[in-house]
């Protein structure tokens, strides 16, 4: 019966993906929403699906078997992933296990470092990664490992090394937090009162409670390791799957390519729930329902509850890496918005610099040397680009992250208490294959038809397509977040003091405000900051490939056409057009968009640790020098006088001599 259902649960995901390849068609030859010829296009995939000999890649304007053509680079792809995939976890969780015996500010030390390492993104790591190879070898005459795949060569280690940080990091904060969660549980203390040692409780008892929550937020981690394979490939010239996904866009060679990414994946995590977690006996045996969903629902006089919310925000304000963060993101989104309104023009361009004398000193592009952060090779400043383009790129990344998680904990509550258990399994096999599926790849497919300017020109006008990209951006994630949401509910729904609220008659408005919120909310604060992360890099991710936020304008002529920018001005528009500059030496186009970048993530990481600092002391779990900065201004306490041994006279003896009459 299971293998049953796993075959049915996997049809289903192949299904989705065959709606998914189709897609285009909606956007084909300048329209918007074109229904008839999608369903045309669905139509004829669906029929070349059960049609092998229609299955044919077009190389070089030549076609090829398709499977026999793909298998190769298949192949490598996804050695150099698994091999990334595995090394991150297997570093994160040592790491994790051994900072838990660590000081407190050694576990500091080793945060802030992969705080750092989090927020390079992945093609700036790739590049420098590059070039450290390049320096040691101008230094040493050797060459440690291959940079780059070159013709039938191919490159292994440093791809692996790159793909292997985001989920090194990610994993770790995550296997972290849950440690510490659990060691304030009671039987932690159990343990602890009985004498038996830290190393014991943690690989006995910690880490088995915690390895279901694990495998829950490894999905969203693998799905973000996914998305970075596209730009991994491209920086390493690695003829992977994914390169030739992009050199043939039909509907066809979309699909079958997605089929060989989704079927691995799907097999490990759907037959490790299936057949080795069995989660529908935990249905059975945990009640997942809810009493009245609002009870005696009334407000109080006074406005205790507006006092209540001011409260819990200012105790946000409070703390310290929280404030830092949102002055950074808030200041910067602010002088972008000034300037724009104030700026005249809003990009200054300079043709040609002359020194005092009138003589012809630099001509475009312009290094640092003479404008600041100098200018693009069109003459454009760079500067006045990144403080135009700020807002844009901080505020959309911002409303996606917020939609994201906000529509994804509101669904996930009927979708947990309300929706019968075999729909609930249903909905939550089907969703699962998204997990497996590149975003990048996804994204790609779904605004190329739209945010690519036709040869006649934008058939619609941008704010349409900023819409249109949110709303693709934020349905891609929501459903993946539902289900991990819900499978944290239920999770939560099993402890002993949800258990006695709900014999005592507490309310499902009542469960969800006082009791699962309250552990969700650090949680949920990881996954904005996640959601945060990963709309930055999906930007970057685009903007390699020119299909910038608001559209790509492009131009047509026939001779010296200008290259591919961005409508907006947005920081991944400037990558995107800059993307080789490092190896020419013009590192200014590229590194001041970086920087900025990294600039924002560490922001934001502020902001989720101090999150997660403010939601961990509100639900008692103990916060490691949340305000290290103190120490140095709190005064000492002198050491107290030292008293000798108590006289008899101290005590009162009962049945004794001594006992006063």
């Amino acid at each position: 019966m299971r293998i049953i259902k796993f075959m049915i649960y996997y049809i289903m995901g192949l299904v989705g993906i065959l709606f998914i390849s189709a897609s285009p068609a909606l956007f084909s030859e300048g329209s918007f929403f074109d229904i008839s010829n999608y369903f045309f296009e669905l139509q004829q995939l669906m029929t070349d699906i059960f049609k092998p000999a229609e299955w044919v890649y077009m190389y070089k304007d030549r076609p090829e078997p398709l499977l026999g053509f793909l298998l190769e680079p298949y192949q490598y792809s996804m050695t150099v992933f698994f091999g990334g995939l595995l090394l991150g976890f297997i570093l994160a969780f040592l790491l994790a296990l051994g900072t838990m015996f660590l000081p407190g500010w050694t576990k500091s030390i080793i945060g802030r470092f992969l705080n750092i390492l989090e927020a390079v993104p992945d093609l700036l790591l790739a590049f420098c990664l590059q070039l450290f190879v390049v320096w040691f070898y101008k230094q040493t005459d050797i060459q440690i490992v291959s940079f780059a795949a070159l013709g039938q060569e191919k490159v292994y280690i440093l791809p692996i090394i790159a793909i292997a940080v985001l989920p090194l990091v990610t994993m770790y904060k995550i296997i972290l937090m849950l440690m510490d969660e659990e060691m304030t549980k009671s039987y932690v203390q159990m343990a602890k009162s009985k004498g038996l040692e830290k190393a014991v409780i943690l690989n006995v008892h910690v880490i088995r409670n915690i390895v279901k929550s694990i495998f829950f937020h490894s999905k969203i981690i693998l799905w973000g390791s996914l998305s970075s394979l596209l730009i991994i490939e491209y920086i390493f010239n690695m003829n992977g799957i994914t390169s030739f996904f992009i050199e043939d866009f039909r509907p066809i060679v979309s699909a079958v390519i997605l089929f060989m990414i989704f079927t691995p994946f799907f097999i490990i995590y759907q037959g490790t729930e299936l057949f080795i977690f069995k989660d529908y006996k935990i249905v059975k045996e945990t009640s997942l329902r809810m009493n009245r969903f609002i009870g005696d629902f009334h407000i109080k006089p006074g406005g205790k509850w507006i006092k209540q919310a001011f409260a819990a925000i200012g105790a946000h304000f409070r703390n310290l890496k929280f404030l830092i963060g949102f002055i950074i993101i808030s200041g910067t989104v602010v002088v972008s918005i000034i300037y724009s309104l104030t700026a005249d023009p809003l990009i200054d361009k300079f043709y040609h610099i002359t020194n005092e004398e009138g003589r012809l000193v630099s001509a475009a592009p312009h290094s640092p040397e003479y404008i600041f952060l100098g200018t693009d090779a069109l003459g454009y400043s760079i500067f006045d680009q990144l403080l135009a383009g700020a807002k844009y790129t901080i505020l959309f990344a911002l409303v996606i992250a917020f939609l994201r998680m906000s529509l994804g904990f509101l669904l996930a509550i009927p979708y947990t208490f309300f929706l019968p258990a075999r729909i609930q399994r249903g909905v939550e096999k089907l969703v699962d294959g998204m997990h497996f599926l590149p975003m990048t790849i996804i994204a790609f497919l779904l605004l190329t038809p739209v945010l690519w300017m036709p040869p006649g020109g934008f058939t619609t006008t941008q704010t349409e397509r900023i819409i249109y990209q949110g709303v693709i951006l934020v349905m891609l994630a929501v459903p993946l977040i539902v289900t991990l949401f819900g499978s944290e509910m239920k999770l939560l729904m099993q402890e002993e003091y949800v258990v006695s609220a709900k014999i005592l008659g507490g309310s499902s408005l009542h469960l969800l405000w006082k009791h699962l919120l309250p552990h969700l909310s650090a949680r949920m604060g990881i996954v904005f900051g996640q959601q945060f992360i990963q709309t930055l890099l999906i930007f970057i991710h685009l903007g390699v490939f020119n299909i910038y936020f608001g559209g790509t304008n492009v131009d047509y002529t026939p001779m010296q056409s200008d290259p591919p920018t961005s409508t907006t001005y947005e920081w991944s528009g400037l990558i995107g057009a800059a993307k080789d500059s490092l190896m020419t030496g013009r590192w200014w186009f590229i590194i001041p968009a970086l920087l900025c970048f990294m600039g924002i993530i560490l922001s934001m990481q502020l902001i989720i640790q101090g999150i997660k600092e403010v939601q961990h002391k509100r639900v008692g779990v103990p916060v490691s020098n949340p305000m290290g900065w103190k120490k140095f201004f709190r005064k000492r306490k002198p050491a107290s006088r030292k008293t000798g041994d108590p006289s008899d006279e101290s005590f009162v003896f009962i049945n004794s001599e001594h006992r006063s009459s």
